[in-house]
This record gives C-alpha cells, sequence and structure tokens, in this order.
C-alpha cells in the first residue's frame, strides 16, 4: 500500500491536461468528458479520497507570459468542440459537487501546486497527464501521471523520481530550465539536452554560469504561493453520488457509467479498492 490510510487524503486533479488527453484518445462526440469522468471515477473509486478539487486553465495569459512573451507561442487554440465539452464537464462536476479553481494570470499547475503544499493534515495525490507535475513531489505529495490514453496510470513518489531520474523531484525544475521545452516554448540553453541535462544536475554544477538559466527556471517552476485560501471542508467528497448527477449522465448517454451501481447505489461499500 503506497497511502497511509489513517490520513485524510485530498485528489487534486489537473482538469484542462486530462480532458486534452481524453479528446485526442477518441473520436466520439462527447468522448472527452466521458474520457474524462472514467479516468476521474476510476480514480475516486480506486484512492477513495476524502476531499477533492480540480483545476482549470483560464484562457489568457499569465504571469510568465509577462516574464517572456513568447512562452507557449505557437500553441494552437483549443478546437470548438472541445472547448464545448470542457464546458459541459464543469457542469457535471458542479452536479457532482466537486469543488473547481481556476484564476486569470495563472496556470492550473499553479494552483495544484499551491493547494497541494498549503494542505496541513492531507496525504495529496496529484491526477494528471502533465509530466511537468513531477517537480511537486515529495514526502506528503505523489502523482498519479496518465501514460496512455486515460486508462493506464503510474504512481510516482520521490524513491521512483530519483531511481528513475538520478535527481530529486524539485531538481526536474533544473532539468527543464537546462533542455527547455518544445510544448510550452522554453528556449532552455542551446545545445543542451535532456540526458545533458540530467548529468549537470546531478553532477551539481554550476548552472547560474548559463545566462538563459534564471528565466528558463522561472518559467518551468510551478508556483506554490498563490493566494487562495480555500475551504477545505467545501472539497470533501463521499459516494454514492445523487440522482441528479445520474440523471444528468443519463441525459448525456454515459449508459455504462450509469449502470455502475457502486457508483450511486448507497447499499454496500461504494469504494473497491485496487491500488493498481
Amino acid at each position: 500500500m503506497w497511502y497511509n490510510v489513517n490520513m485524510q487524503k485530498l485528489l487534486l486533479v489537473d482538469g484542462n491536461s486530462l480532458i486534452n488527453r481524453a479528446y485526442y484518445a477518441t473520436s466520439l462526440t462527447n468522448g472527452a468528458t466521458y474520457g474524462f469522468l472514467n479516468m476521474f471515477l476510476k480514480e475516486l473509486i480506486d484512492l477513495a479520497p476524502t476531499h477533492v478539487a480540480v483545476a482549470f486553465d483560464v484562457r489568457a495569459k499569465t504571469f510568465r507570459h509577462e516574464m517572456f512573451k513568447d512562452y507557449k507561442a505557437g500553441r494552437k487554440p483549443m478546437p470548438d468542440d472541445l472547448a464545448a465539452q470542457l464546458t459541459d464537464l464543469k457542469t457535471l462536476l458542479d452536479i457532482m459537487g466537486i469543488k473547481m479553481f481556476s484564476q486569470a494570470g495563472f496556470e492550473a499547475d499553479d494552483i495544484i501546486g499551491t493547494l497541494s503544499k498549503t494542505a496541513k493534515g492531507f496525504e495529496v495525490i496529484v491526477l494528471t497527464a502533465d509530466r511537468d507535475m513531477l517537480q511537486l513531489i515529495d514526502e506528503n505529495v505523489r502523482v498519479v501521471l496518465t501514460k496512455t490514453g486515460v486508462t493506464n496510470v503510474e504512481v510516482y513518489d520521490v524513491p521512483r523520481i530519483y531511481a528513475e531520474f538520478g535527481v530529486m523531484p524539485t531538481q526536474l525544475i533544473d532539468v527543464k530550465a537546462l533542455m527547455g521545452d518544445k510544448s510550452d516554448n522554453i528556449p532552455g540553453v542551446a545545445g543542451i539536452g535532456e540526458k545533458t541535462a540530467l548529468k549537470l544536475v546531478q553532477s551539481g554544477a554550476d548552472l547560474d554560469a548559463y545566462a538563459e538559466y534564471d528565466m528558463c527556471y522561472a518559467l518551468a517552476k510551478i508556483k506554490c504561493d498563490m493566494e487562495l485560501n480555500p475551504d477545505w471542508d467545501a472539497l470533501k467528497f463521499a459516494f454514492p453520488l445523487s440522482g441528479e448527477v445520474f440523471r444528468a449522465f443519463k441525459e448525456r448517454r454515459f449508459n455504462s457509467i450509469c449502470a455502475r451501481t457502486n457508483l450511486f447505489s448507497s447499499t454496500g461499500s461504494p469504494v473497491q479498492q485496487s491500488f493498481f
């Protein structure tokens, strides 16, 4: 068992990364919403969190654009049909009583980073398709990372990060700053790829010697000190889901989800722990 069953458990979900992963994994009309919900409900059952929150990006420039105007330049806008499904997903999450967070000027990563580091008395699990979240891992924060589609996941903690990369989780920020990131248009240091970046960080090299490093580090680092002041009690979650949720799923013809009595029935235990 990889988590403490005696602690309250907070599940933080990276909404944009998961619905994007679901969208590109299926060609169904409402496949992104359906795929997101399948993944989300699976983790709610497997992890049995006591508290849940979902973070979303806002369609606006962030503080990173102020540092580097070409941040994420060239990234394609969200397709219209995905935007419509995202709106519908938020409607469904609201019906489910799931607390959602978003804030202009910041990314979902920053919201999750801040919540993960300010959640005192919780064991924190981050559900995401974004490897950048691995930098948040510490003795109290683990990341459940989707690998392919929306069904296969892997659990990352401090020992696994060190075994796989030879660095500590926070040092992954250094690695990204050096090697850059094409998807975010973070330039990195010319001529340095992932292998060289890892060797430099592992060796304790003076990274400040690289002129581009400081800016790239600031772009790569997830902000963990936003002023959110969440009402933790408002994040409480428990099965079963309500009849209103069932009807909302039924209206969208999510029949396979509606057939799962462990989600909606108040008899028996709705949580069937699989622990992967």
